[in-house]
């Protein structure tokens, strides 16, 4: 009897082995162009952001990359989210000035292993602008190892041009051209102020790489994901993405439209989807 029950035992403890070694961890994703400080805007950054901080905390994302974020209202984000370690410059100087393509990212979860921020240009180690680009425009590029599952991750944030129709294929073309690190898991969110019928959604939606929205099981929200500080505008069409390497699996995928007071948090609806780390 002894020996059966041992042999049980055995058995169980083999079991619960091989089904931590195949776990998959969850990794929720956030892509959010907060708007940048501008004085005239209905309503104002300072009436908007407790309420992002809010909407962000709630979420709990692990990782999430802001556009349009000036350095003032990173730190307002910092001062207002508790265990989030961030890396980001300015666009106009590699410093300060200027907006940001900042990532946020748990600092208790992950290691930082290097970060950079790159122009869409052909001077991409300095501040510069490309072809048909009315400003400069970044990526944020930060590689991390995630303590829980032990892998590790390629996340680039962008901002591609409003105006620049070149500059923006440009830019697709550039941060695909970057070849993943090591053994990473590559995934490419922002704000790339284009549809999935243009040439740069098409060339970030292939290869290694999908969009989160149309391989998700679960889809929640409208596809519009600007709106103009109309809370009524979510009829248009996707120019917020995120990219997700194929090989890893989307449980969910939302555009969030929370409000306060009938007024939207940004001119931009954020997205936010769920993946499995082997």
């Amino acid at each position: 009897m002894k020996a059966l029950l041992l042999t049980c035992f055995v058995m169980i403890w083999a079991t619960s082995l091989v089904n931590s070694a195949h776990a998959e961890t969850p990794l929720l994703l956030m892509s959010y162009n907060i708007r940048y400080d501008n004085p005239d805007d209905v309503p104002p950054w300072t009436e908007r952001r407790p309420h992002m901080a809010a909407q962000i905390a709630f979420n709990d994302p692990d990782i999430f990359g802001v556009q349009e974020a000036l350095i003032p209202m990173v730190g307002y984000l910092t001062q207002n989210l508790s265990g989030y370690a961030h890396y980001g410059v300015g666009r106009d100087d590699g410093a300060e000035a200027g907006e940001t393509t900042t990532i946020f990212y748990r600092r208790d979860r992950f290691e930082r292993l290097s970060a950079q921020t790159l122009w869409c240009s052909k001077t991409p180690d300095r501040p510069s602008k490309d072809a048909d680009a009315d400003l400069p425009r970044t990526f944020t590029r930060l590689i991390l190892r995630d303590r829980v599952s032990g892998q590790v991750l390629d996340i680039r944030n962008a901002h591609f041009d409003h105006k620049g129709a070149q500059a923006r294929e440009n830019c697709a073309r550039q941060i695909m051209a970057l070849a993943p690190a090591p053994d990473a898991f590559l995934i490419i969110m922002g704000d790339f102020n284009t549809g999935p019928k243009s040439a740069p959604y098409r060339i970030l939606n292939a290869g290694p790489l999908r969009d989160a929205r149309s391989v998700s099981p679960i889809v929640f929200g409208p596809k519009g994901t600007y709106n103009g500080f109309d809370i009524r505008r979510t009829d248009g069409e996707a120019i917020d993405h995120i990219f997700i390497d194929r090989r890893l699996r989307v449980t969910r995928f939302g555009t969030l439209t929370d409000s306060f007071e009938g007024k939207v948090i940004s001119d931009h609806f954020p997205l936010m989807t769920e993946v499995l780390l082997p």
